[in-house]
């Protein structure tokens, strides 16, 4: 019996994303994001502000997340796929989400981007840095 590819979340465009929140982003996108990025499910639920254990209610039901969550779940992985054109690889792109940058304040990229305006914030760096801007 062959073995199963994990699922892969899928990259889409900015007007996909938006359909796909105001349809309801499938939980089951934000676990493929998760698993292929190296996210932990509490480590999930927090980024996407759901209490862990709604968290995996909605995980064990297959659900849609409502509009703001969906909102909150489409801005981090744009951010990280955003992240990881620049970095390349997962290990080196979670380690720069988690770093402090004096760029934003000594705040984290994960942290600041819990925020739709701090997420631009991040945005900009990493344009900075692509266009080798010190900052």
């Amino acid at each position: 019996m062959a073995k199963k590819e994990p699922q892969k979340y899928p990259e889409r465009s900015d007007a996909d994303w938006a359909a796909l929140v105001e349809e309801g982003v499938p939980i089951a996108d934000v676990v493929a994001f998760g698993r292929e990025v190296g996210f932990t499910a509490d480590e999930l639920a927090k980024l996407v502000h759901i209490p862990p254990r709604t968290y995996a209610r909605r995980v064990k039901a297959r659900a849609r997340l409502d509009i703001p969550e969906g909102e909150r779940a489409v801005r981090l992985m744009r951010l990280y796929d955003l992240a990881k054109r620049l970095f390349v690889t997962h290990a080196r792109t979670r380690d720069w989400l988690n770093c402090e940058l004096p760029a934003l304040g000594g705040r984290t990229p994960l942290d600041m981007a819990r925020t739709e305006p701090g997420a631009r914030e991040v945005e900009n760096v990493i344009g900075a840095i692509e266009h080798g801007i010190y900052l």
